[in-house]
């Protein structure tokens, strides 16, 4: 008969058998000799177990005991046991000294809910953080407190409820300590420790153990079973049995309810407690239906396994495909990615390699358009300094030609002298930036011209950051906001304690390799009209690296020209702000990033 399967679908039930058939075979036979070995290893394991919480238990209580011995040996406190009840002076004086002892054993133990203090000449003491002790309880009226009397070593009782505490009672379990008489080595005092229920109860939690069963704390004595689970009692009443008859290992077997039980338990050397491990036999056969979902998970892997064997040719066909489908999203994206080159010289490797080839063009292509914008704006950033150097120039020429007029020698000599470098500073090959204490300088000496312009000083301060002065900075970039300060905000007839112009220049660390340069052009003038303020803040605000067509920047090109310049620079990392109230003055602030310029 004529076959209809392909090759591949041949190859793929040839692995389907090769790998079911071995899986089912081992399965089977393992399931015996996994369930024997589950067995003894459970057993193992709960019996170590017992051992290692009980043990943990047993520890605890005997730190909790041992963090009392330095109150128990205080001698305040051994006085006080000897002190009649109805000595209250000599009461109160021996507990004000023994008290901070037994605070400080209690600071640290949260699961403390208080001490109480009972001995035979009818004292009473209760100490604890949060309860309320309710005076006048007859302890010896109290069934579980009652046989506390006489103890002569330290038990653990049975959970039970605080009653002689005001409020909401609280179940804990009592640890009981007989205090021994240092002088008479007798006991008549017993310190008794309220432990709240759910401490221990958490140290019974088995986390991430791998079979149903819990701990439980067993009391011999009453029959109480503590644990975090519920304990049916007809299952409690078949392990008391059978612990009547037990062997001498500590585990036993029984069955309730039709259901048998393994029980491992370790003796607590506090009271008649026994710590038990208690769990269903049929827990045991976890193991087995973990084995059969691994056995039918590894089947469906290794069909999973003969299904990709079974079509090696597609997946190697499709696989530069699916390299060029990436690229393509990733240059859609505006990421260049290169795909590695496959083997071999077949069509697919000749049209990688001309993607490849591709990136590369495209790559170069756009360096160079970079490049010519960088170009463009720095053109750009020369033509706007130029149009702030003449503006100046001229206004100081007709200042030194008045002084000439007056035959004033040296103020027109002083005045060349100051042009002359503010020009060679103007004019100096250096792309248009400086350090920071050379534009400074320039600010200075213009404030000397003005001082021969207007025949007064202005009042200035300068508060420069040292650590800032040699920082790369546009030229021109401060000056003509100093400028603008006098030219606008002061007047001839302002007394000197009137305006005060304040430049001040620092670091401001944004992060570990981050930081910014802040300066601050301040003055106390006449400030600024609000429709003036507003224009200025529109042009901050403006989009398009602070291109603006309001009428008003063409015949005021000074302060728009340096916010062009200061935008060319730096793009969307400068900051701009400007504040000015009409009669107190006007604060302009900048904050660039710090530069490092070869």
């Amino acid at each position: 008969m004529k076959s209809y399967f392909s090759l591949k679908y041949k190859l793929f039930l040839i692995l389907a058998c090769l790998s079911l058939i071995p899986i089912s075979l081992v399965s089977y036979s393992s399931r015996h000799f996994l369930f024997r070995s589950s067995m003894e290893y459970s057993s193992s394991i709960s019996s170590q177990y017992v051992r290692f919480v009980s043990h943990d238990i047993s520890l605890y209580l005997k730190d909790l005991s041992q963090s009392f011995d330095a109150l128990l040996t205080h001698s305040a406190f051994q006085k006080f046991l000897e002190t009649p009840d109805d000595n209250l002076v000599e009461k109160a004086d021996y507990l004000i000294a023994f008290r901070p002892v037994l605070r400080n054993a209690l600071q640290s133990r949260n699961e403390i809910v208080g001490v109480l203090y009972l001995d035979e000449l009818g004292k009473t003491y209760f100490e604890s953080a949060r309860k309320g002790f309710r005076y006048g309880f007859d302890f010896r009226r109290d069934p579980l407190y009652a046989s506390f009397f006489g103890k002569r070593k330290e038990e653990l009782s049975v959970p039970h409820t605080m009653d002689y505490i005001i409020g909401s009672p609280e179940t804990v379990f009592s640890f009981v300590r007989p205090i021994y008489n240092l002088r008479t080595g007798e006991v008549r005092s017993w310190l008794i420790v309220e432990i709240r229920e759910e401490k221990l109860k958490s140290m019974l939690s088995v986390p991430g153990y791998d079979y149903e069963g819990h701990l439980l704390l067993y009391h011999s004595g009453t029959g109480t079973a503590v644990s975090e689970v519920p304990n049916p009692p007809d299952v409690l009443e078949c392990f008391r049995q059978s612990l009547g008859i037990r062997s001498g290992d500590n585990r036993i077997l029984f069955t309730s309810g039709g259901i048998r039980y393994e029980a491992a338990y370790a003796d607590i050397p506090y009271g008649d407690w026994k710590l038990v491990w208690l769990a269903p036999l049929s827990s045991m056969t976890r193991g087995v239906r973990q084995s059969s979902g691994w056995t039918l998970f590894i089947a469906v892997v290794s069909l999973a396994a003969a299904l990709i064997i079974a079509f090696p040719v597609m997946k190697g066909v499709l696989r530069p495909l699916y390299k060029l489908k990436d690229g393509m999203h990733s240059l859609g994206r505006g990421t260049y990615v290169p795909i590695p080159p496959p083997y071999g010289n077949d069509e697919f490797g000749f049209l990688i390699r001309s993607y490849n080839q591709m990136l590369h063009e495209l790559q170069r292509m756009e360096q160079e358009v970079y490049q010519t914008k960088i170009r463009e704006k720095e053109r750009e950033l020369l033509q706007l300094q130029a149009q702030i150097n003449p503006h100046f120039l001229f206004n100081t020429l007709e200042t030194i030609e008045s002084y000439a007029v007056k035959n004033n020698g040296e103020a027109v000599g002083e005045m060349v002298q100051l042009v002359a470098r503010m020009m060679r500073y103007n004019v100096r090959n250096d792309g248009g930036w400086a350090p920071l204490k050379e534009e400074i300088a320039y600010i200075q000496n213009f404030l000397k011209i003005h001082y021969y312009r207007n025949g007064m000083d202005v009042g200035a301060r300068f508060e420069i950051d040292s650590a800032a002065l040699e920082l790369p900075i546009m030229k021109l970039s401060i000056q003509p906001f100093v400028e603008n300060s006098i030219k606008h905000g002061w007047s001839p007839h302002l007394d000197p304690r009137e305006f005060l112009l304040t430049v001040k220049a620092e670091i401001a660390r944004k992060a570990v390799s981050e930081a910014e340069l802040h300066i601050c052009i301040i003055d106390t003038g006449a400030g600024m009209a609000p429709h003036v303020l507003d224009k200025i803040c529109e042009m901050i605000t403006a989009e398009g690296e602070g291109e603006i067509k309001d009428p008003y920047f063409q015949r005021h090109t000074g302060i728009y020209n340096v916010f062009r310049r200061f935008r060319l620079a730096y793009g969307d990392k400068v900051y701009f702000s400007i504040s000015s109230t009409p009669g107190e003055g006007t604060c302009v602030e900048i904050r660039v990033p710090v530069l490092v310029r070869s």
